[in-house]
This record gives C-alpha cells, structure tokens and sequence, in this order.
C-alpha cells in the first residue's frame, strides 16, 4: 500500500513535470531547505499486558532538513498566479522529551531517553502569488508517505522500538526572495502528518507487553535556498 502511494505521488509530479516539458528550461529547479521542527505531544494507545493504555509522549524541539526538485506549470500558471510541482525527500529528528504511562497512574515517568526520526517523501503542489518586487508569497499542499522510527525508553528501560511506513500529507506557507534571475532565498513554515503511526511496546527484558499508535504531527520552521535552470 505504502509503496503504490510512494510510486503515485513520484508519478504525480512526473505527469505534471511533462506538461511543462516546452519550457523546463525556464521553469525547472533544485531546492534546500533546514530548519527547526517541533514534533507535537502524541497519545500513543493500544492494548498492553491485556487492557486499553496509552503512552503520552512529549518533545524536544529538534531539526529538520529536506531537498525538492520541481518545475513551474506554464498552462496553470499566468502573470499573477505560478503553479508548481515538485518532489521532496525530506528528514527531521526530536529527542523525546516526557512519558507519561496510563498504567503507572498520572504522575510522569522517569529516566527519558531517546528520540523519533521521520523520513519523508512528499509530492508536493504549490502556489506562487506573483508580485512587482522580489517577493512572492506562495502556498502548498503535499501527499507522500513517511518512514518512522520511534527508538525511546523510560522508566526500568520499558521501550518504544519499532519503525512504521505511513501515508502522510503537509500544508506549506511561505516568502521567497528572488536574490537574482535564477537564485531565492525562502522561508517557510510546514505542517505535516503521519496517519497512524504504530510501535511495539517492549519490557526492560525484550519481552512485547503490546502495541500502541497514534498520529505524528509536526511543525516546522525552514529557511532555504532555490536555484532555478
């Protein structure tokens, strides 16, 4: 399943990427980005040891970096509004910060390690609002899939190891500065989600006490660099 959504959203921006094939020259682009990312408190619920608990968890603000490769559309784009695509492989990492186990009462438990990383691929649609200066604003929405590791313990040394392909979507809003003709400096802000990210929970021994899930939501922060050929 993941894998025909990798494939969907890759042959997304290629079929789009096609109909701009008169013009690449002008419109096709290579971007970077990094930036601060700040994964949002998950309530991660399941069975364990054979009854309904969940594993809260909050964290650290982290990092995260990515890099995009796209075209502008010419049919959907005119001389105030630019349509582009692109595909972007993108990455992002926050230690965890608090646990708090249902099954141990409300109190937050001890001894916190670890982190979750998330790789992402999103195929991403997005709008440029053209403007008379160096400056255009744009917006964007992107479908892909991301590979979660969630590698953190606490308390005795209860874990939760395990890793989980998910389908995944972003919302993007920023600024870019158009430095020359074929370079601009952008600043954006992206909110993305993983859809039922799922992990075993492991006893100080290795042994499965259960299985939780939850969404993963993050927010992010990023400042990047696009250079147009």
């Amino acid at each position: 399943m993941v894998t025909r959504l990798i494939l969907a959203s890759a042959a997304l921006t290629v079929s789009a990427s096609a109909l701009a094939a008169q013009s690449l020259s002008d419109g096709l682009y290579i971007q970077g980005f990094a930036g601060y990312s700040q994964l949002q408190d998950s309530d991660f619920s399941g069975t364990v040891n054979g009854s309904p608990q969940s594993v809260d968890t909050e964290f650290d603000a982290g990092y995260g970096l990515g890099i995009a490769v796209g075209t502008e559309i010419p049919r959907w784009s005119n001389d105030r509004i630019g349509t582009r695509v692109e595909l972007e492989l993108s990455y992002r990492d926050s230690d965890v910060d608090g646990v708090n186990f249902s099954g141990n009462g409300p109190g937050a438990e001890g001894n916190i390690s670890g982190d979750v990383t998330q790789t992402s691929l999103f195929a991403n649609v997005l709008v440029d609002f053209k403007q008379a200066g160096a400056f255009t604003p744009y917006v964007g929405l992107g479908l892909g899939a991301t590979y979660s590791d969630l590698d953190f313990a606490y308390g005795p040394g209860v874990a939760l190891d395990d890793s989980d392909t998910n389908f995944a979507a972003q919302v993007i809003a920023g600024v870019a500065y158009e430095i020359n003709a074929n370079v601009a400096l952008t600043l954006d802000t992206r909110y993305s989600r993983a859809f039922d990210v799922s992990s075993e929970r492991l006893a100080p021994n290795g042994a499965l006490t259960g299985t939780v899930e939850d969404d993963i939501d993050a927010f992010s922060v990023n400042v990047g660099l696009r250079y147009g050929f």
